[in-house]
């Protein structure tokens, strides 16, 4: 009999939801490290929440190899409700949100179900989970300082190298990227709030000694707060500063800093506060949803899909239903319709499901029109 690493047929010990998500009052929880500050920043705030929304968000399925076609398989329980708390939405999400930030996602097996197969897995916070050796050919894996079972942790890596397991942190690599980006804000947020230059300046040829200038400043401001006439008198000026160029670069390290990020996730650059170096445009909506599947989302799709993979039987695998991000017009998704009917892909029922539609009565929608006949239907009209 092989051996599959996550298979088993009885628990040990069981595993509570307080030794997972603890009592709350955890100094492991509570304190704030780089995964938190980094998401202060609004560039790496907005790649990880796109990635982790888009990949949440699509349908997740399991199919069954039968020779060489693939069915569809029923819904297994871990697809299902795969999280004690939360939806599926949010189980996915918490696992792009690790993945995206610190590298890896750390998954603890909670639940079996009766075919011996994962039901529940909880998402685990990167900062209590340590490996025993990086370079070892088999892991021993560390919750809180308790070792764990050989087959609780499931383990998905991002980045990886070879010769280790663990994945690299973008955060930690980056941080300098980062660091940057988050010294900005806090220089724009100084600048605005506590007033590093003096707003204007009251010019006068005149000796005005301390409290003549105290005196001047009060009755400027007392006018101009009631946007009233100002009289000065005294040949006194009035000189508005404004934000010298050098000292105005931070608004250029933003842009800078967020094209950057967009680099590091591979995410159009104006999707997180960037901007597009050349003049490409999409004329579609569709068209934009295409790039950004295939040059974005699709890497982080074929990682997962192998990964859960490795949660379910050999005989079955894990997919994502992309094209359910698609989003066409009635026009064009009925002229697909059509030819998907007409080169034999889809039935009428078939397609009619696409719609939410319900199939036709006496199994009229069931069959698959023959190429000739479609053919020559397309003709006549």
């Amino acid at each position: 009999m092989r051996w599959w690493p996550f298979r088993r047929t009885a628990l040990k010990r069981a595993i509570s939801y307080q030794d997972v998500w603890g009592s709350g009052s955890d100094p492991a929880v509570l304190r704030g490290g780089s995964q938190e500050r980094a998401l202060r920043l609004g560039p790496v705030y907005a790649a990880t929440r796109l990635l982790a929304d888009s990949v949440a968000s699509l349908p997740l399925k399991s199919y069954r190899a039968d020779g060489e076609d693939r069915l569809r398989a029923p819904v297994p329980p871990l697809f299902r409700r795969p999280s004690a708390v939360g939806t599926r939405y949010d189980w996915l999400h918490r696992c792009m949100t690790s993945l995206t930030l610190r590298g890896n996602a750390y998954g603890l097996i909670v639940a079996w179900g009766p075919d011996g197969w994962p039901s529940q897995i909880e998402w685990l916070h990167p900062d209590d989970v340590h490996i025993e050796d990086n370079l070892a050919a088999v892991p021993v894996w560390y919750y809180k300082g308790r070792r764990l079972e050989d087959g609780q942790m499931f383990h998905v890596p991002a980045y990886t190298v070879p010769g280790q397991i663990l994945g690299l942190s973008p955060i930690a690599y980056f941080a300098t990227t980062t660091e940057a980006g988050l010294l900005a804000n806090q220089f724009g947020r100084d600048w605005f709030a506590n007033g590093s230059t003096p707003s204007a300046v009251l010019e006068t040829d005149m000796v005005v000694d301390r409290d003549a200038a105290t005196i001047l400043k009060a009755r400027f401001k007392e006018a101009a707060q009631g946007r009233d006439v100002v009289a000065l008198g005294n040949g006194v000026k009035y000189r508005a500063i404004s934000v010298p160029a050098n000292e105005s670069q931070f608004l250029e390290t933003i842009k800078a800093t967020a094209n950057q990020i967009a680099a590091i996730y591979g995410v159009p650059p104006e999707k997180v506060g960037g901007e597009t170096g050349g003049s490409l445009t999409y004329a579609t909506v569709e068209q934009n949803s295409i790039d950004l599947l295939t040059w974005t989302l699709r890497p982080w799709l074929a990682r997962l899909e192998d990964a859960f993979s490795l949660l379910r039987p050999p005989t079955e695998e894990a997919r994502f239903n992309a094209d359910a991000m698609l989003r066409t017009d009635t026009l064009t998704r009925y002229q697909a319709h059509r030819i998907s009917r007409a080169i034999g892909l889809h039935n009428i029922d078939e397609l009619r499901r696409m719609e939410d539609e319900p199939p036709l009565p006496n199994g009229l929608g069931k069959d698959y029109a023959p190429l000739g006949k479609v053919a020559r239907d397309e003709s006549e009209k």
